[in-house]
């Protein structure tokens, strides 16, 4: 009995510190999700095609095999601490290196290491971290919103600067940094510094010559009432010689790229008239961009645009029809000067054209996802039908290349990123293509989701730096995706 008192001191210590371990609100949204696709012809041809030496300029793809079977998931959780009226912890949290991962993959369970043949017995495999995409404080002053700390970054369409908030946005723009919005009326300016890259731990200590760094702002004049914005984002961001963060995968090896110092500068508007709503983003990006060939060739300049012109029309409640052009850049492969631009990997415009990154299906080196729009000269026009809890979708795309192999002069592979030799002339047309979708809102959090597309693939892709091209085969295929928010 002489322990009863100690008993209830210590349990009410314990109650006293879990009273006041959640004494802090906490909101934690986020999305799971789950799909399957199935594709067919990902290599874009129906020759053989092995790569004995892979930059030689050639658009084949090994045809190992080229129908594509996959399932992924997503997962973002989204915690969301209010710790005082002026003090808000925001973050996100996910897996994998496209937020998420591949159903079966080797991160979820090991088979059977007895030897016994228990076929059905797996174990976890405890190799699933969870990433830190963003945790940073929201500090609410009089004067301005500041952001301290691991955040996204969104400007305009997100063509470029994308903070992947669409459910199925697999990449995310991130700083780590500090930034401050402070308006008056209807404008606003939003000073900010990030460290995009630091030294690599395995190095020498951090004292320099690893970091890159963005300085910038974005001026913004918001006009609700008039339905208009107009914006214009500067930013400046360097990186020191001996980072490894934008190393090269040139036609000869993969090189230190070295000292850089690029800026950017873009525009954007947004319009809505009546039943009308047309946006429109550039991007110019200028500066010395180290070295993008070979060592050989030394430090090249960078001198680059692209702009994004989209609108949308409500026919009726049910109708509305969009389209979208655009026109990013490509290299003609010169060593003084770097052309191309690449776009955000989360912004596309097609099911199955720009989306994929082909030769991951079946050469690897880099995820299948991890595909920028560049090169191109695009159009798209599409409708969506609208009902109670469905929304049917189509559209068609057409594109051609803005630059392409010459004979006789030096060219730039854009999929692949070296630059070559080029002995023969290639084809402009990348091809043009039909999706059809559809949503069906099975309740308000949880929405299936579908797809199919037919890529009719240009000659441009015929194209093997030799008199022989490739025979051509149009990619099309499909898939269904089950999305749960909360």
């Amino acid at each position: 009995m002489r322990s009863l008192p100690k008993f209830l001191f210590l349990s009410g210590i314990i109650a006293l510190g879990v009273k006041q371990a959640y004494a802090l609100p906490l909101d934690l949204g986020g999305v799971f999700g789950v799909d399957t696709h199935q594709l067919s012809n990902v290599c874009r041809t129906t020759d053989t095609v092995t790569k004995a030496n892979p930059k030689t300029g050639t658009q084949g793809i090994d045809t190992n095999d080229c129908g594509a079977g996959f399932q992924t998931y997503i997962l973002k959780l989204n915690p969301n601490i209010i710790v005082n009226d002026g003090v808000t912890l925001k973050g996100e949290i996910s897996s994998g290196y496209i937020r998420g991962g591949y159903l079966g993959d080797n991160s979820a369970n090991n088979s059977d290491g007895s030897g016994n043949n228990s076929y059905f017995f797996s174990t976890p495999a405890q190799r699933s971290g969870l990433n830190v995409n963003q945790m940073y404080m929201e500090i609410y002053a009089e004067t301005a919103l500041v952001k301290i700390g691991r955040m996204s970054k969104n400007y305009g369409m997100g063509m470029v600067f994308n903070d992947g908030s669409q459910t199925w946005d697999r990449f995310v723009t991130i700083y780590d940094g500090v930034q401050a919005e402070m308006k008056i009326g209807n404008f606003s300016v939003t000073p900010h510094y990030a460290k995009i890259s630091s030294y690599n731990g395995s190095q020498a200590a951090p004292a320099g010559n690893y970091d890159v760094r963005e300085l910038g702002l974005i001026a913004k004049y918001d006009n609700p009432d008039r339905d208009l914005i107009v914006s214009l984002l500067y930013a400046k961001r360097s990186s020191e010689r001996r980072n490894s963060f934008y190393n090269s995968n040139t036609d000869a090896a993969t090189i230190d790229r070295g000292a850089t110092s690029v800026t950017v500068i873009e525009p954007y508007a947004s319009y809505k008239w009546k039943k009308l709503t047309v946006e429109a983003e550039g991007t110019i990006q200028s500066g010395n961009y180290g070295t993008v060939y070979t060592a050989a060739d030394g430090a090249s300049k960078i001198a680059t645009k692209a702009f994004i012109i989209k609108g949308n029309y409500e026919l009726n409640p049910n109708w509305d029809t969009n389209f979208m052009l655009g026109q990013v850049d490509g290299d003609k492969g010169q060593t003084s000067k770097f052309e191309a631009s690449y776009l955000h990997p989360n912004f596309q415009v097609a099911d199955l054209m720009f989306r994929y990154y082909y030769p991951g299906f079946t050469e690897g080196s880099r995820s299948i996802f991890d595909s920028s729009i560049t090169n191109t000269r695009f159009y798209r026009l599409g409708a969506n039908y609208k009902s109670d809890k469905w929304t049917w979708k189509g559209a068609l795309i057409m594109a051609k290349a803005m630059e392409t192999a010459q004979a006789g002069s030096r060219a730039y592979h854009h999929e692949e990123g070296y630059s070559f030799n080029a002995t023969n002339k290639q084809s402009n047309n990348l091809g043009y293509e039909i999706d059809f979708g559809f949503d069906y809102k099975w309740n308000p959090n949880v929405t299936i989701s579908g797809y199919y597309g037919y890529w009719k693939v240009g000659d441009y892709y015929a194209f093997t730096n030799t008199n022989k091209e490739l025979s051509l085969a149009n990619v099309h295929g499909g898939g269904l995706r089950a999305t749960l928010e909360f």
